[in-house]
């Protein structure tokens, strides 16, 4: 049987089948996906159980997020350092308990504490999923493992809302937290067997505790900041200090860890080319992904008059088109090199925003789809090769924390494309509110058009900056000297 070593830098286990290894930490990713898209569904049905505002329900997200965002680059870390099988196992454990704990939760608060918890969790399979692939598959083979991975997160951010509808609508809201408990314990037992023990092999070093006590209140203060901004107002006193705070310890961060024996961000990352610009552009795309998935709902249940279940199945098309192409730029990026397929994956998601610009009002639905199937060709010709870069940049010891940096872009650029949205759209369309699904005039309809039409195409500079941030990588996906002598 052909087998398959660790590339350079990385310990001497052999896999028999790198392809099992793959499906054992996507298995426990698509439970963190499908968790955060089945949850919205399930919001007023909690809210009505327990009594409690939708303000208060909402904490039930922002708690996650907050955590998950602030804790993912510490995981990273800790991953490089005590390994990263002991890591993702437990990772998966603490999120299959802590789910079963908000299936019971009994009010708010401890619904929010089992929300915290899952956050934890969360955060340490985030942090170990791609750093685990990378080490797994040499190169030649990683963009096409990154697109097959993909398939797994695409399909559960498409069936997450449908089944989280089925879910709470039969068996009510504590079943969509439930469904993570069979899901954690297969995907443990799996796993523990799948998985040769990925420890590191460096010497044994110390956590930088400083670094990772103020790389998650940054992110945290930050990213509550920009969640709060579009529900209270940007002028608020609160969202300003809020973002003012986080941006301030970021700098912080960055004088103590140049300084650190062993830091928690090893700064000398930020001179590889490919992993500064493949960052760069992945937040690009990111915060256009976020800004314009935020829109869809809105037009097709507050300007078309369509209902929950309806407007999902006609947004599943973006991700569908990920799931399908996401394997093809993988293998493309494997033959041709990621920085091509990438940049062409970003003039596709130009192309896409800006023929969703055009969207109007009486616009027959298969002429909105196919400018949604477009936006989301864009986006999968390029996730998949950018993130194959961004990993094979780095040497297997920084690959956790560089995994760790990449979500953290990732979940602030969501969070940003989301307030970006929010302002752009009041600035076109005057209006600070959007739709909530009652009857509008024919005049607020048309002003709630420029809104999103106004969105789409802002958003377009950011996709031409995401543009020359990815061709400016270098072309070749392996490591050069000059990388390797920046590490």
């Amino acid at each position: 049987m052909h087998r398959l070593r660790f590339s350079e830098s990385t310990p001497s286990e052999e896999f028999s089948n790198p392809y099992l290894v793959l499906l054992a930490v996507a298995s426990g990713l698509f439970m963190v996906v499908i968790d955060v898209t089945i949850l919205n569904i399930a919001l007023p049905s909690i809210s009505r159980d327990m009594g409690a505002s939708m303000a208060q329900v909402e904490w039930s997200i922002i708690s996650y997020t907050l955590t998950l965002t602030g804790a993912v680059p510490v995981f990273g870390r800790i991953s490089d350092i005590l390994g990263r099988k002991r890591l993702f196992l437990s990772g998966v454990s603490i999120f299959a308990l802590a789910s079963l704990f908000c299936a019971y939760s009994g009010s708010m608060n401890s619904l929010i504490l089992g929300r915290i918890l899952q956050g934890i969790g969360g955060s340490m399979i985030t942090s170990n999923t791609l750093a685990i692939i990378t080490d797994t598959f040499p190169e030649g083979k990683r963009g096409l493992a990154m697109g097959l991975q993909a398939i797994l997160v695409s399909g559960g951010a498409a069936i997450g809302p449908s089944l989280g509808g089925f879910l709470v609508t039969h068996y009510e809201w504590h079943s969509v937290f439930l469904i993570n408990v069979p899901i954690g314990f297969l995907s443990v037992i799996f796993a523990a067997f799948v998985l040769p023990p990925l420890k590191s092999h460096r010497q044994r070093e110390p956590l930088d505790w400083g670094g990772a006590a103020v790389v998650m209140a940054g992110s945290g203060i930050l990213l509550l900041g920009l969640t709060l901004g579009p529900q209270v107002g940007w002028a608020k006193d609160t969202v300003i200090a809020c973002i003012v705070c986080g941006i301030l310890l970021y700098f912080l961060l960055f004088h103590m860890e140049k300084r650190h024996p062993h830091p928690l961000i090893d700064m000398n990352l930020f001179r590889i080319r490919g992993f500064v610009f493949g960052q760069a552009a992945g937040v690009c795309a990111t915060i256009s992904l976020s800004a314009m998935t935020f829109i869809f709902p809105w037009y097709w249940q507050g300007l078309r008059g369509l209902s929950a279940q309806d407007a999902g199945i006609l947004i599943l098309p973006l991700p569908l088109t990920l799931m399908i192409l996401s394997p093809l730029s993988g293998r493309l990026s494997d033959r041709f090199g990621p920085r091509g397929v990438a940049t062409v994956g970003l003039i596709i998601l130009m192309a896409g925003e800006y023929a969703i610009s055009g969207i109007h009002l009486e616009m027959p639905y298969l002429d909105v789809i196919w400018r949604i199937i477009l936006f989301g060709a864009g986006l999968g010709f390029f996730l998949a090769p950018n993130n194959n870069a961004i990993m094979s940049s780095v040497s297997s010891h920084r690959r956790g924390v560089a995994a760790g940096l990449l979500g953290l872009f990732r979940y602030t650029g969501q969070s940003m494309g989301v307030a970006l949205s929010g302002v752009l759209f009041h600035l076109f369309s005057g209006h600070s509110h959007l739709p909530d699904g009652s009857p509008l005039s024919h005049e607020q309809a048309e002003l709630f058009m420029l809104g999103m039409q106004g969105v789409a195409l802002s958003i377009l500079p950011l996709g031409a900056l995401g543009l020359i941030f990815s061709w400016m990588r270098v072309h070749n996906p392996r490591r050069s000297a000059e990388d390797i002598a920046a590490e």
